[in-house]
């Protein structure tokens, strides 16, 4: 079984339970729901909120915000404000619904193609992906949302994402960058460098039970 046909089988097995599925953590209560991008089977997440660097005052803005974490933890624990968005229709009502489970308010959530719902003037301290990091050939064609969660076809999403992501960036601004063990490392150095971006491993780690390694890089325009 190849590395795509092992994701496509765990993207369908993830949607094999009963729905809503109710979790608590990092003391938020939270709903998943049906045709969203699963936290139980896949839990980059868990690591990424662990470890992301403190965001006291900072304006961000999520890519990707699935069921809604770790972007409400971040706008619950001192961001001033969260701009999240996802492809996914159904992930953006179920960021909101989990919002407003919690009482966080300083969170918008919006429908987006990666930055083509955002706003073209508004800036950020912070932009956040927890990047679809495994790799396709360029024809291949995502069969639902769940797989544009996971799989990036040659890597089109991540040239979109680093070519647009600066314009949206505050002067001191950067963008944060999941990516996982196993990802493209020399296309994600390729692009950063043809967009004049500098790309910085901030932190990497495992999950318990897990033998991919989550890893946070941090990426700014070059002087």
């Amino acid at each position: 079984m190849t590395q795509l046909d092992h994701i496509r089988t765990r993207l369908r097995l993830s949607q094999k339970c009963t729905f809503p599925v109710y979790l608590r953590e990092f003391g938020l209560d939270l709903t998943l729901s049906e045709g969203v991008f699963s936290p139980l089977e896949f839990q980059n997440w868990r690591w990424l909120t662990e470890n992301f660097p403190p965001v006291e005052g900072k304006s961000i803005l999520e890519i990707g915000c699935g069921f809604g974490l770790p972007g409400l933890y971040l706008a619950k624990h001192g961001a001033l404000s969260l701009l999240a968005c996802d492809i996914n229709p159904i992930a953006v009502t179920n960021t909101l619904e989990n919002a407003a489970r919690n009482g966080i308010q300083n969170v918008e959530v919006i429908h987006s193609d990666i930055f083509s719902n955002v706003p073209r003037d508004r800036r950020f301290d912070l932009i956040f992906w927890n990047y679809p990091s495994i790799f396709a050939d360029a024809d291949y064609e995502c069969k639902d949302n769940l797989e544009v969660g996971a799989i990036d076809p040659g890597y089109r999403l991540l040239r979109r994402f680093l070519l647009e992501g600066p314009e949206f960036l505050t002067r001191t601004g950067r963008i944060l960058l999941g990516f996982s063990s196993g990802a493209r490392d020399d296309l994600l150095t390729e692009i950063a460098e043809a967009n004049n971006l500098a790309c910085v491993l901030l932190a990497s780690g495992t999950l318990p039970q897990a033998s991919q390694v989550c890893r946070l890089f941090s990426i700014h325009k070059s002087a």
